[in-house]
This record gives structure tokens, sequence and C-alpha cells, in this order.
């Protein structure tokens, strides 16, 4: 660890504001592209300037747990932010879901009646099949498509191996591509 970053670790955990500054002098170019680059097509950029507000004030408050033996400044912060960035992600994902299911988008994209009549008609169409699902299935495709859980996390939920939950979620999808195409074919 050089001299300078060792003066900013040092200020950082002496609660020193000018640690802060110095810190998001230094590398908030580099955890503002990481953050935009993961948020891309999920958020705006006030969502972007959000991520990486809370990714200093997180290194600020979690500094105590930074540890130089285990790797570099640089690579501690970028590791908050790759995860700050990525719960963002799925919290702004999983909010445009829930408004699309509503039918909010389209309007508030400035859609036609028409296309926010198709828009409406094919999520509550989605929502039937989904709700048609027999257990786990109805579970695994809520948590993973939903709520974005990883498979694995799926996995320990529901009492399944991973590969059980990989094959349901493969054989859902191909079952909702020709349930799906049947019902437009009409």
């Amino acid at each position: 660890m050089s001299g300078e970053e060792q003066q900013l670790v040092d200020a950082l955990r002496h609660r020193l504001p000018s640690g802060l500054e110095s810190l998001m002098e230094k590398y908030g170019n580099l955890v503002y592209g990481l953050v935009r680059r993961i948020l891309a097509g999920a958020g705006r950029t006030e969502d972007v300037e959000e991520c990486v507000s809370d990714v200093f004030l997180a290194a600020w408050k979690r500094i105590d747990e930074y540890d130089m033996t285990k790797g570099t400044l640089r690579t501690w912060l970028l590791i908050l932010a790759k995860y700050a960035a990525l719960d963002a992600r799925r919290k702004l994902l999983r909010h445009q879901v829930m408004q699309s299911f509503d039918g909010h988008a389209a309007a508030a994209a400035g859609a036609s009646v028409e296309e926010n009549v198709i828009t409406k008609e094919a999520s509550a169409e989605l929502l039937a099949l989904v709700n048609a699902l027999p257990e786990p299935d109805k579970s695994l495709f809520y948590r993973r498509y939903f709520f974005y859980e990883s498979i694995e996390q799926i996995s320990q939920g529901l009492n399944l191996t991973v590969k059980a939950v990989e094959s349901r979620l493969y054989r859902l999808r191909k079952w909702f591509k020709v349930k799906l195409g049947e019902r437009r074919a009409e």
C-alpha cells in the first residue's frame, strides 16, 4: 500500500471529512463508471448518482472492515460499488416489472391507447399463466423472475438441487413460449 493510500485510510478511520473528500476525488470517476455500466438500461442518471453516493457513504461507515492485506483500497471500493450497483439494479428492475404489470410504464412512455390495452392484456395473460402453475413451479418463477433471487437461493429455499431448479426453469421458459405462441396464434 502506498503512503498516500495509507494516509487516506487513516483519515477515513479517524472520520475526517477531508478523507472522504479525497477518496471521492481520487476514485469518484472510477466508481461512477462501474456503477453506470452495471445500471445501464435499468436506471437513469439520478439512479447512478444516488448509487455512487451510497458507495462512498458505505466506505465511510465500513472503513474499519477494510483489510489492507487482502487488497488495495481501490479494489475494496470497487467491490463495494459492484455489490451496491447490483442491488440497485435488482431493485430498479423489480420496480419496472411491477410498473409494467400495472400498465403505467407504457403510459409513461407516451404509448397510444391501443398499445396500453395490448400491454395490459399481455400482462394479465402472463400473470394468469403464472398463477395457474402448480407448486413449486409458481414459486420458482416468482422467485427467479420477479424477485431476482439466485438459483442457489431458490434451491436452498425450496429444498431442491441447483440442477433441479435450472431444469425446472428451463422447462418453464419452453412452456411459456409454447403457451404464449398458441394464444397469439388464436
